[in-house]
This record gives structure tokens, C-alpha cells and sequence, in this order.
């Protein structure tokens, strides 16, 4: 299935209104006489916001992904659609564009609205054609983790700047590529495993990894002691092998533990994470 930015959503919007674009300005002149016509003959990005936030038939989730560029930009939310979804969207766009909403600049912002959780008045003009909503919520696995450690490190800023959960799900997504079946547990609450790696090897047969995460600013490494407990958790849970991941550094005491123990243990430091989120992001 192929990838698609949010950016490119956007853009078959502004493809599909711009024949009525001309209409839905001349309308808007009509009914405010402090509305300033845009020059040009495409949609802006302004009126492509306005476009989503009034359109009923695109479900909220998307509708806010596509209005909210976030930390990222619309560039850098990016997601797996099927063709199918991506014709339904364009489907659904294309017959909101032919309503007198659009066209006479009648315009409702329910989107907004429903961010809002305000009282959402009744939607008696348009009535959507419900089979063509879509459920899904098409940018909801966006890897943003992945980007937004990119977006640090262009930036020369780092990876400890990271949310601790960030950290631990971009971990996931970078497993994830090498072919692991992974899961991100859910808090602090789960035994001493923050992530947990399994795949199938054709040769040595079923593997499971306990990843730990230690986001940790560069002052501050990774001690002896959470490599003994990593071990201990390995032991607990008769998994393949336990890896350290951090974004600083290991003391001298617990570099050797996991040396002492390199069949069982391994540990990734925080210049190995730049250099995987890099092979990751440029790879060929």
C-alpha cells in the first residue's frame, strides 16, 4: 500500500475545489464587505482549512490531523493507505465541494465544533451519505516518533528531548522495520520491559528481546545496577535476550556486565540511536 503525507491530502482537496473556488469567493465578497478576495486561481491554504473544518462527511479524526500541522508540518504526517481509502476520500471531498454550503459560502465549521465539545446544531442542508464516511481514522498510525527524532537531530538539538513515552515507541518503530512483532507496554507497571521484540527465525526458530528505554540526558548513564535488573527480567521472563537502549551513555561497571553477559545482554547508546533513526529515515 503506498504512503501519503498529509500535505498530499490536502493537495487533492485544492485540486478538487479549485473549479468552484471562483464561486465560493464570489460568494463570501457578496456577504461580507470586510472579505478580501485572494489573488490567483488556486484554493489557499486558508480556504482548504475552511474547506475540511465544514465538511461533515470526513470523520473528526482526520479532519483535525489535516487542519493541525503540528511539530511536523503537513509534510511529516505520514501514513499507509490502501487505494481504496484514498478514492474514498477523494469521493468524499468531491461531493461536499458540489453542496450550497461550499458554493454559497453558507459555511458551518463542525469540526471545530466538535473539537470544542460544544452542542453540535443539526445538520439539516446536508445529509451525508452515511455508507461513504469513513471509520478509519486514516493519519492515526502516522509514525510522528520516527519524524519528530529526525526533526531533532536536523535541527541539532537531542534525542533526550523526547518524551520518555516517545522515546520507548520510537524504539518500537525502528524494531519494527528490522521485521519484530512488537509492543510498546503501557507504563511503569510492566515488570521491568518497556518494549517487547518477537519474530520467527528461519533458522534459530522463535526469539523474544525485553527492551528496556532509558531516556536520559547526556550527564546522566546508564548504571550497573539496571543492567542486574535487566538480567534479572530476561531470566523472569526465559526471553532470548535483554537490551539497554538509551540516549546518553553507559558507566564504565555496566559496560562490562553486558560484556561479561554478551549472549543474553546487549546495550545501544545514544550515538547508536542517531545513527538508526538515520539508516532508518535515508536508507536506499
Amino acid at each position: 500500500m503506498p504512503t501519503i503525507t498529509a500535505q498530499q491530502l490536502r493537495d487533492i482537496v485544492g485540486e478538487v475545489i479549485a473549479p468552484t473556488v471562483s464561486l465560493h469567493r464570489g460568494s463570501r465578497e457578496a456577504g461580507d464587505d470586510k472579505y478580501i478576495k485572494p489573488e490567483g486561481a488556486e484554493p489557499t491554504d486558508e480556504e482548504i482549512t475552511d474547506f475540511l473544518l465544514s465538511n461533515p462527511i470526513l470523520d473528526s479524526e482526520t479532519v483535525s490531523q489535516l487542519t493541525d500541522p503540528g511539530l511536523l508540518g503537513f509534510l511529516g504526517s505520514t501514513a499507509v493507505a490502501s487505494e481504496a481509502w484514498i478514492e474514498e476520500f477523494r469521493s468524499n471531498v468531491t461531493d461536499w465541494a458540489g453542496t450550497q454550503e461550499w458554493l454559497a459560502a453558507d459555511l458551518v465549521f463542525y469540526h471545530v465544533i466538535d473539537m470544542l465539545g460544544l452542542p453540535n446544531p443539526e445538520r439539516e442542508i446536508w445529509k451525508p451519505n452515511t455508507s461513504l464516511v469513513t471509520a478509519h481514522a486514516f493519519l492515526a498510525n502516522s509514525p510522528n516518533h520516527l519524524l519528530l527524532a529526525e526533526r531533532l537531530l536536523r535541527d541539532g538539538r537531542l534525542l533526550s528531548e523526547m518524551g520518555w513515552r516517545e522515546f520507548e515507541k520510537l524504539i518500537g518503530e525502528l524494531l519494527q522495520t528490522h521485521g519484530w512483532n512488537v509492543t510498546v507496554m503501557r507504563g511503569t507497571k510492566d515488570g521491568g520491559i518497556d518494549v517487547l521484540a518477537e519474530r520467527i527465525d528461519p533458522v534459530l526458530g522463535g526469539l523474544k528481546a525485553i527492551w528496556q528505554a532509558k531516556k536520559y540526558a547526556n550527564d546522566r548513564k546508564v548504571q550497573l545496577s539496571h543492567l542486574r535488573e535487566l538480567s534479572a527480567v530476561v531470566e523472569r521472563e526465559r526471553a532470548t535476550k535483554g537490551v539497554i537502549v538509551t540516549t546518553s551513555a553507559l558507566t564504565r561497571g555496566a559496560i562490562d556486565w553486558v560484556q561479561r553477559d554478551t549472549y543474553r545482554l546487549e546495550a545501544k547508546d545514544g550515538s547508536y540511536v542517531e545513527k538508526w533513526v538515520k539508516s532508518r529515515l535515508y536508507e536506499t
